[in-house]
């Protein structure tokens, strides 16, 4: 499996080119970088992020706007990029025009521009998501594939991380989407979604969401800087009347990567205009970034481990619809898989001395999750079964859905009726856990999670 390695930018962001020079920078003035140059990876790639948001990409104005740049005319063109005003008269301009060369062009391609002193520059591609912006114009789609690539790979400190990056093979092919683990990278952490267009714009309409576990304060990149010119995406889910911002699972549609369907990445982003609305797609092109879970210690998951009873809530219903969610105190999230006949209530109620969350009627599942779309792990619970259909015990099955994969782990529990067990899971990395009831309420309490 190829990856891509580029030379570090930080140095040459802040105080001009050393070692082996930015593209375009001075230093690698129409020269052959092959350190620079990417290089196609058949499924994900390698790179390294550094852009500083010092000059075009802010958020008051696009890339178009003032900067000598326009969507109309190729890149390479006269009046695609202007020489003589904007990105090419000083450094961090020309550091811009650098990742957007690396964006748009494929790997080995390259253009020549001149800046406002006469002095020339070669920019090299590497990512191809906008090939066609070299010599022609660069359209609505073209526009949003530079822009999530751009975004992707933004710091605003020029600091230097290595990142991952994975997008829609259908859309951008020469990216492509693998696991990380599997492309040879040790970036393990989905870090956040790109998405908007910083290229034609005005002001610019730049995005993100959180990746699936992302806990991270990596300076310089997402949700840690407020000179990004990206914010948190935010809206409705269809299936649900909760407003979220900035979380990848509940804002973006998935994208299997496996035959096997057991690991996904995200291929569009959008929201539901309303609770219960039906979903609208927004950005169809984006881009998804990995980063090394210990990258200086700053993206290790923060585990504590915590007890979820229902002492603390009021006695009744807590879901009153199929597509309700109920958040607990403890940023837990409380819903029903149902079948159609259901009414899909939760509700709390006193069992045997003690409050417990139980479901409103025989054939419905509980299911719990994190608010936050962060995973979290299950160490045990508490489950009594309130009442069966025949039979002196029941059986309730007990799934769990692994982060980014489609299958689950179970155990299938024997319960007699009117009787308190405890249940040993100890399972980690989870997205969701069902408790499936069939034909029999069950109830639950003192659920032991970490996360």
């Amino acid at each position: 499996m190829k990856k891509v390695m580029w030379c570090s930018l930080g140095a040459v962001l802040i105080g001009g080119a050393v070692g082996c020079g930015a593209p375009g920078e001075e230093g690698a003035l129409l020269q052959d970088d092959p350190i620079s140059q990417g290089i196609k990876a058949t499924n994900g790639l390698r790179a390294i992020n550094g852009l500083r948001a010092t000059n075009g990409l802010v958020a008051t104005n696009g890339l178009r706007t003032t900067n000598g740049l326009a969507t109309t005319n190729g890149l390479r063109t006269t009046n695609g990029l202007v020489s003589n005003e904007g990105l090419m008269t000083n450094s961090d301009g020309r550091a811009t025009v650098s990742y957007l060369a690396r964006c748009a062009l494929a790997s080995g391609d390259y253009f020549d521009k001149q800046d406002n002193y006469g002095n020339w520059h070669r920019y090299y591609g590497a990512l191809g998501v906008g090939t066609s912006y070299k010599d022609n114009s660069c359209d609505s789609a073209c526009q949003q594939r530079i822009s999530a690539c751009m975004m992707a790979h933004m710091n605003s400190t020029g600091a230097n991380v290595p990142i991952f990056i994975n997008a829609d093979p259908d859309k951008m092919p020469s990216v492509g989407m693998s696991k990380p683990d599997e492309a040879g990278s040790d970036a393990h952490t989905m870090e956040g979604v790109f998405f908007g267009n910083v290229l034609a714009s005005n002001p610019p309409e730049a995005y993100y969401v959180k990746g699936d576990g992302f806990k991270a304060s990596i300076p310089g990149r997402l949700g840690a800087s407020s000179d990004n010119p990206y914010k948190a995406w935010g809206g409705y889910r269809p299936d649900e009347s909760g407003w979220y911002s900035g979380i990848a699972e509940k804002l973006c549609m998935p994208k299997f990567i496996t035959n096997s369907d057991q690991y996904f990445d995200y291929k569009e982003c959008g929201k539901s205009d309303s609770a219960y609305g039906t979903w609208k797609t927004y950005w169809p092109n984006v881009m998804t970034t990995y980063v090394d879970r210990n990258y200086n210690g700053s993206v290790t998951q923060n585990w504590s481990q915590q007890t979820l009873n229902f002492e603390g809530d009021s006695i009744g219903n807590k879901t009153n619809s199929r597509a309700d969610v109920w958040t607990t105190s403890h940023n837990f999230e409380f819903k029903n898989t149902v079948n159609m006949y259901s009414t899909g209530k939760t509700y709390v109620e006193s069992v045997n001395g003690s409050k417990r969350l139980c479901s409103g009627n025989n054939n419905e599942h509980i299911v719990i999750s994190k608010n936050s779309g962060e995973p979290f792990s299950l160490a045990n619970l508490k489950m009594n079964i309130r009442w069966q259909s025949g039979g002196q015990s029941h059986m309730v099955k007990i799934k769990g859905f692994v982060r980014g994969s489609s299958t689950a782990r179970w155990i299938d529990v024997w319960l007699s009726n009117g009787s308190v067990s405890t249940i040993d899971v100890n399972w980690d990395n989870l997205a969701k856990v069902e408790l499936r009831m069939l034909n029999a309420i069950g109830c639950i309490d003192d659920v032991v999670l970490k996360t």
